[in-house]
């Protein structure tokens, strides 16, 4: 069995976890791509599916804004132009805070900022010329975005995240990138 069925299937019972009850599947609250670039010298492309479920409780919502979160799983691929590898794909699993103003009172556009660490399952350890040692990374995220439509149920994201094995092994060369993300919100 190939590596990439091995991440698709993990993916899969992962999503399992964002299940409200028996007979719903798939209960996901929204879902996402994105594409976007690295910072190394490798020119390495990133493309992402990635599926959301919000989280139901939120913070210091007495006014306008509010804080609150959603847990973020997707599929990447990472395609650089150098390198023992042709792709490199990564299962990840974020739990991501939100700071965003009510779109019940916003005039069709909603702002946000979001920050996130999680952890990632690679099928690599080098993208590129970079070597991460482990298969297993962690990093964090930042975003900004705004959310649009009638409902406000698409959003358009930037977003910089990297990928690191925490110094648990040598060399840490890490991983960075920038994305600009596209989501479909389906409450």
């Amino acid at each position: 069995m190939s590596i990439f069925r091995i991440l698709l299937i993990t993916l899969l019972l992962l999503l399992q976890q964002f299940q409200a009850s028996a007979g719903e599947w798939p209960r996901i609250d929204a879902v996402t791509a994105a594409f976007g670039a690295s910072e190394d010298s490798d020119d390495s492309k990133v493309y992402r599916v990635g599926f959301q479920k919000k989280w139901r409780h939120s913070w210091f919502d007495s006014g306008a804004w509010f804080l609150g979160g959603y847990w973020d799983t997707g599929l990447t691929r990472i395609k650089a132009d150098t390198g023992h590898t042709d792709a490199v794909y990564d299962i990840n699993l974020t739990p991501v805070f939100r700071y965003q103003r009510d779109a019940g009172l916003s005039s069709g556009l909603t702002p946000f900022a979001e920050a996130g660490f999680g952890v990632h399952l690679l099928t690599d350890t080098h993208i590129g010329s970079n070597n991460l040692s482990t298969a297993i990374q962690f990093g964090p995220l930042l975003g900004l975005g705004v959310g649009f439509g009638e409902r406000g149920q698409y959003e358009l994201t930037y977003q910089y995240t990297n990928m690191s094995n925490a110094d648990l092994k040598k060399p840490n060369d890490g991983f960075d990138a920038h994305l600009l993300k596209l989501g479909y919100n389906f409450n």
